[in-house]
Formats: structure tokens, C-alpha cells, sequence
């Protein structure tokens, strides 16, 4: 679902565990709509590395404090990481 490609399915075709000989299959969308949807795909997986990147640059001090942390103690309880994300923000 996208804006582009709008608010469809497009599923890949159930083949056969052993297809005959020149199998095909059925085609579910045409090579142009296949186009898009790999241009699409690539986009948002594109946007997705770069805002997980942004997001990993703005929290660099807490995973380096997490790393820290980790490599002395294996292990970090869920309050613990929440206290650390709560002091960073302050």
C-alpha cells in the first residue's frame, strides 16, 4: 500500500513445489506494474534506512552507554534502559 500504487494486493502466484517442464505460472500484475512495485520497494526501504540512521546518530549516546553497560554487566533490566532513554531526553 502506497500512494503510488495505491491501496491494493499484489500477491505472487502460488506455484508448485515440483512445476512441470516450461511452467510459467500465472502472472498477477503486468511487467510495468512489476516496475513500479520495485521501484516502490526500493523507496521505502531507502527511507526507512535513512531514518534509522537519523535515528541512531541522534541517539549515539545512549547506545554507547548501553554498549558500556552491556559489556560489564551481559545484561540490562527493561526499567534500567527506560531510565537511561528518560535522563538522555533531560
Amino acid at each position: 500500500m502506497s500512494e503510488r500504487l495505491g491501496l491494493v494486493t499484489y500477491e505472487p502466484s502460488h506455484r508448485p513445489m515440483f512445476p512441470p517442464e516450461g511452467y510459467a505460472g500465472d502472472k498477477t500484475c503486468s511487467e510495468t506494474r512489476a516496475t513500479q512495485i520495485d521501484e516502490e520497494i526500493s523507496r521505502v526501504v531507502e527511507e526507512a534506512h535513512v531514518r534509522v540512521q537519523q535515528i541512531l546518530t541522534e541517539k549515539r549516546n545512549i547506545l554507547n552507554e548501553l554498549a558500556a553497560l552491556l559489556s560489564k554487566n551481559e545484561m540490562v533490566q527493561g526499567e534500567e534502559l527506560r531510565k537511561m532513554m528518560a535522563e538522555s531526553k533531560a
